[in-house]
């Protein structure tokens, strides 16, 4: 079973609010071409037409599988988000690693868990890593570190010297140890949106995932005895056992927090409200839903009623990026 025509595919995106052509409304900053060629290293027309080819695209190498959400009943009592009140609702789940290579080490520190969350009538779908903080504030500071992060060392450094965001995330991944599974990492969604509350009151909050199982880190002696490729294999030898689970939360902001710039951390001791419970079981791998997962897009401002997108430039360039890249795919 093949994806829908490519025509259609961008019908729904039109229908979920997701603008085709809203490449135009940050034109001035950078277009979604350029994001996409400074992600995928394409440059010029030569390595552009090479990269269609190759079908290059971020966190390539990753897989997909299946579960479920459960919602916190609670929630009802603060916000009118309608999605919330049913009782389960199926999830398809792709983990990956950053980056184009498809033969990535599991190595690395990085880990990315992005979700459908499909319900009766509307969707929400999230994208999500295990850092918390984010290397950019604008597009101008993102087209930049794709760039110079792909000239190696002399690129790395002049971001050093030149994005202070940058080397804020840089520092910060160099405290970051790999997990031992991606069911043992916290996932945070950097950018903020606005939720509804009961009273009529519009709260901004940000997403993050705790494991119920703890976080569990490798040390570099554990580390070394792995083989490059276990990350995969850990996680569905797992679920055969029991789910793997996340609590989700929304961390609601106070008025003083920048909520339209993903590179700034709020103060932990911001309030937390439990949304539901992610579990991860694997129950419905063999259907086409998951076993074509990796051959679309998780599209972050698909949302449902009571959850809008922040002003954040970065979260709102997100989607005609990634329908962009997409398209380059076919």
């Amino acid at each position: 079973m093949g994806l829908p025509p490519l025509s259609l595919f961008i019908n729904a995106s039109l229908l979920t609010g997701v603008t085709f052509f809203s490449s135009f409304a940050f034109a001035a900053d950078k277009s979604s071409a350029e994001l996409v060629d400074a992600v995928n290293g394409t440059r010029d027309t030569v390595s552009r037409e090479a990269g269609k080819k190759a079908k290059l695209r971020n966190h390539a190498k990753g897989f997909c599988t299946s579960g479920s959400f459960v919602p916190n009943p609670k929630l009802q009592n603060t916000f009118a988000i309608p999605f919330f009140k049913q009782a389960e609702i199926p999830i398809t789940a792709r983990f990956s690693l950053g980056g184009r290579n498809l033969h990535a080490s599991d190595k690395s520190v990085g880990r990315f868990m992005s979700l459908k969350i499909d319900g009766d009538k509307e969707s929400l779908n999230f994208v999500t890593t295990n850092s918390p903080i984010f290397f950019a504030s604008n597009l101008e500071e993102f087209f930049n570190f794709q760039t110079k992060v792909k000239q190696g060392a002399e690129g790395k450094q002049w971001l050093v010297d030149n994005q202070p965001n940058a080397k804020a995330f840089f520092d910060f991944i160099k405290t970051l140890p790999p997990s031992a599974s991606f069911a043992n990492s916290r996932y945070f969604g950097v950018n903020s949106f606005l939720f509804s509350a009961n009273n009529g009151d519009v709260k901004p909050g940000r997403w993050s995932f705790e494991p119920v199982d703890g976080v569990v880190n490798l040390s570099q002696t554990q580390l070394e005895k792995l083989p490059n490729n276990f990350l995969k294999d850990e996680l569905l030898t797992r679920i055969q056992q029991k789910p793997a689970a996340w609590d989700l939360y929304i961390q609601l902001a106070e008025p003083s927090d920048e909520i339209n710039d993903p590179t700034v951390l709020w103060p932990e001791t911001r309030q937390r409200l439990l949304v539901g419970q992610v579990l991860i079981d694997g129950s419905r791998d063999n259907e086409s839903t998951t076993m074509l997962c990796d051959r679309g897009i998780f599209n972050p401002v698909l949302l449902p009623k009571g959850i809008k997108p922040s002003a954040d430039p970065i979260l709102n360039a997100r989607t005609p990026a990634y329908i962009e890249s997409f398209i380059r795919r076919q």
